[in-house]
């Protein structure tokens, strides 16, 4: 698996994420769970860092990677710290506690826990259990002087996110709660289950404290289990639109998120089931959603949404790329 998942991670970046213009979809759409490159390809990519904080970090009266969205600014947040642990380059810290200032501003809902939006319109599971990673990410990296506030707001996020009525009785994360009255939605999606995954493992590293990992591990048995709402009977993770094959540009990002969420939790807390679930859906999207196109005389490996299969050249764009070699990295990571 290691081998398999190093050769296609490197397949997919090349076309799928590359040659995509600094200022094309990727960028207009804001998708900063994308950027999240693996260190294996740094090397061979690394001006993608710069060139994106130089050329997009806001659109119309926004800068600093801000928008009228919290959870748009809470993968960016998270991202950069993933790109300051990288690169060791206080400039990307900076940005993620920029964000993190303009985040905090979302908080008081009728609800607890923050505002999905500055419209104040709905209190989404995603733009909190963003805002919790990014609180306890920035207490694990700023100095020990400094680390107190950020953890407070992330221990705070934390013990809202576990008493909202955002998690049902079989431990599935709901995509959000009404304004009017906070009662939970009744949808759900990939991300909102993963993305608290790894709030738990930025928080445990934060405080030592494995009641973290206990609580979070209830969530991933519940979401990786075969047969749950969002993994097939077969073991696959699975967006309810995959089936359908009705999948948007937004929804294609959402199982690279929950994928990278597991990752992170295995690496504090491995676990053989999680270990196998990963190793699983990253060897069922090389055998069933990966097609081998011709492009200028090289062969180039494009990968779909459904990662059960079968490509659909419909679905197959730089996002279902970005999703995929989030899988590939998270194998690589959990098997070396």
């Amino acid at each position: 698996m290691h081998a398999i998942s190093k050769r296609l991670g490197l397949a997919l970046l090349i076309p799928g994420f590359v040659t995509a213009t600094p200022m094309g979809d990727l960028l207009a759409k804001r998708d900063a769970s994308t950027y999240k490159l693996d260190t294996d390809y740094s090397s061979i990519h690394s001006d993608i860092f710069p060139i994106t904080y130089t050329y997009a970090p806001g659109y119309g009266d926004y800068t600093d990677f801000l928008d009228a969205y919290y959870d748009d600014e809470g993968w960016w947040g998270n991202a950069w710290l993933d790109v300051y642990d990288l690169t060791a380059n206080e400039t990307y810290l900076e940005a993620a506690i920029t964000i993190y200032n303009d985040v905090v501003d979302g908080e008081g809902t009728p609800c607890g826990g923050i505002w999905w939006d500055k419209a104040n319109t709905y209190v989404a599971a995603i733009s909190n259990g963003l805002y919790a990673e990014l609180s306890a990410g920035l207490a694990n990296r700023v100095s020990s002087d400094e680390a107190s506030t950020y953890l407070a707001s992330a221990e705070a996020e934390w013990d809202w996110f576990f008493s909202s009525g955002l998690i049902d009785s079989d431990n599935i994360v709901y995509d959000g709660l009404g304004s009017d009255g906070c009662t939970p939605s009744t949808d759900i999606f990939t991300y909102n289950q993963g993305v608290i995954l790894g709030a738990a493992a930025e928080l445990y590293k934060a405080t030592g404290n494995d009641t973290y990992l206990t609580q979070a591990a209830a969530l991933a048995d519940a979401s990786t289990a075969d047969g749950s709402p969002v993994t097939s009977s077969s073991g696959i993770l699975t967006e309810s639109c995959d089936t359908s094959q009705s999948c948007d540009t937004t929804s294609e990002m959402f199982k690279g998120a929950y994928i990278r969420g597991l990752r992170k939790l295995q690496l504090v807390d491995p676990e053989t089931d999680w270990l196998n679930y990963i190793t699983r859906n990253a060897q069922s999207l090389w055998n069933n959603d990966l097609d081998v196109e011709s492009v200028d005389g090289n062969s180039e490996c494009v990968v779909g949404s459904a990662w059960a299969g079968p490509f659909d050249a419909s679905q197959a764009n730089a996002i279902t790329q970005g999703s995929a070699l989030d899988a590939l990295n998270s194998a690589l990571a959990a098997t070396t």
